[in-house]
């Protein structure tokens, strides 16, 4: 779908989603027809965790990924990644593992690597006190690229418990 995850999705519809899942009700995707709305329920989801998936400890580190000599900067974002705790480390794995699949459609969908860096970088970290500068979205959308277009490099090395 072209401009999936970048198109925005009404707000109630994310809130009655929200209340499903809340309620432990199932959701059927099927149901409806715009591909917007997991899209949007799954960036929310990310938005909404109370640490972020890379974790407030990462934050300081991938801000600084834009002084890093270019060709180190994928090793950089490895050795960031693989000190993350396991859990956060699988979801991640499995979340850049879909994204890196959906930017290889990108003649199609319009969505590529660093398309879905700048839709996922501030879902993914932010400041545990205040609110992310205008200045870390560069490296944070640079890192979130990195991650998604060096996939198989960066996440090849390490496997969890659990993990097929």
């Amino acid at each position: 779908t072209e401009g999936l995850f970048r198109r925005s999705v009404a707000v109630h519809i994310i809130k009655d989603i929200q209340k499903l899942y809340n309620l432990g009700k199932a959701v059927n995707f099927d149901e409806y027809t715009d591909p917007h709305i997991p899209a949007g329920i799954l960036k929310t989801f990310l938005r909404e965790l109370p640490e972020p998936l890379l974790t407030f400890i990462s934050y300081q580190r991938i801000l600084r990924i834009t002084s890093v000599e270019s060709i180190l900067r994928v090793n950089s974002c490895k050795e960031i990644v693989h000190r993350l705790p396991d859990h956060n480390y699988a979801v991640l794995k499995y979340l850049i593992s879909f994204l890196n699949m959906i930017s290889q459609e990108n003649i199609n969908n319009k969505m590529t690597a660093s398309n879905l860096g700048c839709v996922f970088g501030l879902n993914l970290v932010w400041p545990q006190e205040g609110v992310p500068s205008i200045n870390a979205l560069v490296p944070v959308n640079m890192f979130t690229e990195l991650l998604i277009e060096f996939y198989p490099q960066i996440f090849s090395s390490r496997t969890v418990l659990g993990e097929k």
